[in-house]
């Protein structure tokens, strides 16, 4: 049986579109919730900014991404939550086609996927565990399991419906709507102050005299660390 929940409209467009000029490894200096890093772009450089539309597979049957598929909406990031299987593909080239003509902004997983040439060669933004030449199965061995919008655990990350998905060259770190949006303003501040130093230090200054002049924004953040 799989199960197919109500999706949760929580990320505010204009959150999504604040972030994408932003980088996670920013709003990593406060939350803990980055993935592990054996979780890698298939390609770079790249950026993946937008809600989770989470699924559970059977280790080797891949049937919820497709039920999943059904209620997706444009701009949704699928987080595929494979457990242990690492010898069958989440998805390959055809897939991902399918993907991109539904709008759907990229994909997460915890497994491998198949056809990265070809994954890199159309641009849609992909994070997995490598790449394995056999792929998984939408129906067989008569077994119909999984979930669609429920928790899922990927890369050492639980992963909630809605929760804002967010990844570059260096990875993917997750933040639920309300994170995103309570420190949208530090990651700008911090990111402003950044680009101000390396302009300075392309002067001729030290990191010292910047931050004499100029503190971090770190020194004014009281970090309260985030695990799911």
């Amino acid at each position: 049986m799989i199960t197919v929940n109500p999706r949760p409209d929580r990320l505010a467009p204009e959150l999504v579109q604040a972030y994408k000029k932003l980088a996670p490894a920013t709003l990593g200096h406060i939350l803990e919730t980055a993935m592990e890093s054996s979780i890698q772009a298939v390609w770079k450089p790249i950026k993946l900014v937008g809600p989770a539309l989470t699924v559970q597979t059977y280790p080797q049957i891949t049937s919820a991404v497709a039920a999943a598929l059904k209620i997706a909406k444009p701009g949704d990031v699928l987080v595929i939550a494979r457990g242990s299987e690492q010898r069958h593909a989440t998805t390959g080239e055809i897939g991902c086609l399918g993907y991109i003509e539904l709008g759907i902004a990229g994909m997460v997983t915890d497994g491998p996927i198949a056809d990265q040439v070809a994954i890199q060669r159309m641009q849609f933004p992909v994070f997995s565990r490598g790449s394995v030449a056999m792929t998984g199965k939408t129906g067989g061995w008569g077994i119909e399991w999984g979930a669609v919008n429920v928790p899922v655990n990927v890369g050492g990350v639980v992963v909630n419906p809605g929760d804002m998905v967010f990844g570059d060259d260096d990875g993917v770190l997750i933040a639920s709507p309300e994170e995103a949006r309570e420190h949208l303003a530090f990651v700008q501040e911090k990111e402003g102050w950044e680009e101000w130093v390396r302009g300075e230090i392309a002067r001729g200054r030290t990191i010292s005299q910047c931050r004499a002049e100029r503190p971090d924004p770190m020194t004014k953040v009281t970090i309260g660390t985030v695990n799911r």
